[in-house]
């Protein structure tokens, strides 16, 4: 009996095989969930971030809600 080498096809580019994708998916997953949560936060107090993304978040978007005093209005 003849005992032969058996090739199998392992895909990689530059190295990053999918076993090495899908152990490192989760982990920038929460990192990056983690930085844009802070980023978030850093950015409160730009009105713009206020009004399109804080106080669209159901249930405690009206935490962000600033109303102007009309006495503070120009014209």
């Amino acid at each position: 009996m003849k005992m032969r080498v058996q090739y199998r096809y392992n895909p990689a580019i530059l190295g990053v095989t999918p076993q090495v994708i899908t152990r490192w998916v989760p982990i920038f997953g929460f990192w990056g969930g983690a930085v844009g949560v802070t980023a978030l936060f850093f950015l409160e107090p730009i009105p713009r971030v206020r009004s399109v993304i804080l106080q669209k978040i159901p249930f405690v978007g009206s935490y962000w809600v600033r109303p102007v005093d009309p006495n503070d209005v120009p014209f």
